[in-house]
């Protein structure tokens, strides 16, 4: 047994190519910042009999100000590097750097299966 493993390396992100696309539903708050609903259960069954009886049927994920920056540029339409062109005439200096930012937070909503591509 080899307890010192390999660590494999990750594919990267080609973001010139990849186009993201929402896979949950979402709410803007007053202040306009988005919260994300994903839901506590995925199966059909609890789909159709659990989840409709339900008072809150959905987890609540709150983004700040970059991540709904993010999130509404994200529209299906654009690879992800004109979405960072976007967030940089948008927020300026506070998103850089800006692809390495996107590229970690995009990787991390498709994960949690919040985006496809």
């Amino acid at each position: 047994m080899n307890i010192f493993r390999k660590k494999t390396k990750k594919p990267e992100l080609n973001m010139a190519k990849i186009i993201p696309v929402h896979n949950v539903d979402f709410e803007e708050t007053e202040d306009g910042k988005v919260v994300l609903l994903k839901p506590k259960f995925s199966s059909n069954f609890s789909k159709k009999y659990i989840i409709p009886r339900m008072k809150y049927p959905y987890f609540k994920i709150n983004l700040d100000e970059t991540g709904t920056a993010v999130w509404k540029a994200i529209d299906g339409n654009h690879t992800a590097v004109e979405i960072g062109e976007k967030l940089k005439d948008k927020l300026g200096d506070k998103i850089e750097p800006v692809y390495e930012r996107l590229g970690m937070f995009l990787a991390t909503l498709k994960n949690e299966k919040f985006i496809e591509w």
